[in-house]
């Protein structure tokens, strides 16, 4: 929260920003941005105000003004430390929001002029070269920048071992994924991609380079997998990052259990077709910055032996894609037939399992 005792503006501008922050801190985020706009009405000159505005409209989902907002706070010649933050928020927005990897990492080169040492912005140029532009040797040396800062950033050396999966120099991805579950013991991702660059090398079996910490307290490629929330900050995955063998759940009802920005919730299929995505009209609204407002469509099908099934596809009713895609165990695609503990990643942070719940005897 800013310190609103330091900034320069009046009795009135001053009380109404501080509405907008208590309302953006519970999550009101079109409230705050209504009270942004009446600071602006009085003082159109406080980089603060136009910087939190930003940051709620990307919050909404508003990218395109979010970024015009971060630039009218970066035209009132912010101090470094400030700027440097912009710099990364607007980066932010056109990475995750808007797809724009290019302009994503000048926006990140920037803000690291100024804050040469700010871990999460060399982890996020990573991202933008290895998920938007596969470049893995890049984005390689950006994660190893960001665990220089901070050795414990269990997604940093989880993100440092797909782009050394993508490589193909399995032996070092390994050991990426053995020190992010040593930091996080129930990183289910980071599991997955172990498992998968194991079975690269030839030994789905392998032991651990190292002995991380989450060696022999229940995980092992024989065991399933403790419940436990994915990190809101996981960044989409490549192939390496998700899929592994799982037992299906016997014939039954079809489910969705949802993990979004407000929990862990399930939803029982029975319609013939939902839609999903961050309008709150949608059928399935997912709780994210991330999702697009009508990000996929759910069809029932019906199996060649009489069972019913869902088919999962990208895009609005009328076709328009998302702007993120998805990604089904790990792969993104356009549309899947959905099988029994397929993971779906939305977004980082927006996880759907679909499971079949077992029918009473």
């Amino acid at each position: 929260m800013l310190d609103t005792g330091q900034l320069k503006l009046g009795r009135e501008a001053l009380a109404l920003f501080r509405q907008g922050l208590a309302a953006a801190a519970i999550s009101c985020y079109e409230q705050a941005v209504a009270f942004f706009n009446q600071v602006l009405e009085l003082q159109a000159n406080c980089h603060e105000v136009w910087y939190e505005r930003g940051l709620a409209l990307e919050r909404l989902g508003n990218y395109i003004e979010a970024i015009a907002s971060y630039d009218r706070a970066l035209s009132l010649r912010p101090s470094e430390d400030a700027a440097c933050e912009i710099w990364h928020d607007r980066g932010n927005a056109l990475q995750y929001g808007l797809g724009d990897y290019t302009q994503a990492i000048s926006c990140y080169e920037r803000a690291l002029k100024q804050c040469p040492k700010h871990g999460a912005i060399w982890q996020n140029r990573g991202n933008a070269l290895l998920y938007g532009l596969s470049l893995p040797e890049e984005a390689l040396f950006c994660y190893d920048q960001a665990i220089t800062i901070n050795p414990k950033n269990n997604l940093a050396w989880r993100n440092r071992g797909n782009s050394l999966a993508e490589l193909r120099r399995y032996d070092e991805a390994i050991a990426s994924y053995d020190q992010a579950l040593a930091i996080r013991p129930d990183d289910q991702v980071s599991w997955h991609a172990r498992s998968l660059a194991a079975e690269k090398t030839g030994v789905s079996d392998r032991q651990p380079t190292t002995n991380p910490a989450w060696y022999g307290s229940g995980f092992g490629s024989d065991q399933t997998f403790v419940e436990g929330d994915t990190d809101s900050n996981v960044i989409f995955t490549s192939q390496f990052a998700a899929a592994a063998e799982v037992t299906s759940l016997p014939v039954g009802q079809p489910l969705l259990v949802i993990e979004d920005d407000w929990g862990r919730r399930e939803v029982i299929l029975e319609r013939d077709s939902y839609t999903m995505g961050r309008d709150p009209n949608a059928d399935i609204c997912l709780h994210s910055q991330y999702v697009s407002r009508q990000h996929a469509v759910l069809v029932q099908k019906t199996t060649p032996d009489g069972r019913p099934t869902y088919e999962l596809i990208d895009g609005s009713p009328d076709g328009k894609a998302s702007t993120n895609g998805l990604l089904v165990n790990g792969k993104k695609c356009r549309t899947s037939e959905l099988q029994a503990e397929d993971i779906v990643i939305f977004g980082p942070g927006v996880q759907v399992t679909y499971r079949l719940l077992p029918l009473p005897v």
